[in-house]
């Protein structure tokens, strides 16, 4: 009897985390709505724009520290204001760009990977700052290495 109990549980809980992105209602009354994809970000830079948006997809996240990976390579992005509320984030690429500044990745505690190689244009001191403040590997492009 306790192996049926235990059978008749464990379908339970499979079938329940399995129709976990679906709304359950009760007499047609919505009783759970799983949370929406975060949406409520401002960024000016197109490719930035378009990339959030992917990953955010790809990841399903409903916060902005959802966000924990960013992969933006050659992507044409300029700027990257706005990107400050991703406060999740950890692993950042965003090589071969048009970046000259990245201060809003100096706002992101938790980085610990971030891959900048091929802005040309990119101001030193902050890639600098961000090495100091990165807990782990941060490619900056080679002329900020001179």
């Amino acid at each position: 009897m306790k192996k049926l109990a235990l059978l008749i549980t464990t379908l339970f809980t499979i079938i329940l985390v399995g129709c976990e992105n679906y709304t359950y209602t009760f007499n047609e009354q919505p009783v759970f709505t799983p949370p929406g994809l975060f949406t409520e970000y401002q960024v000016s830079d197109q490719g930035l724009a378009g990339c959030l948006n992917q990953a955010i997809l790809d990841q399903k996240a409903s916060k902005a520290r959802d966000l924990t990976q960013l992969n933006c390579s050659n992507a044409g992005i300029t700027s990257l204001s706005g990107l400050e509320i991703f406060t999740g984030l950890t692993q950042v690429n965003l090589g071969n760009n048009l970046l000259s500044d990245i201060k809003p990745l100096l706002f992101l505690p938790h980085l610990d990977t971030v891959l900048l190689g091929g802005n040309e244009k990119l101001d030193c001191r902050d890639g600098k700052q961000l090495l100091n403040q990165a807990s782990g590997t941060v490619s900056l492009p080679t002329h900020c290495s001179k």
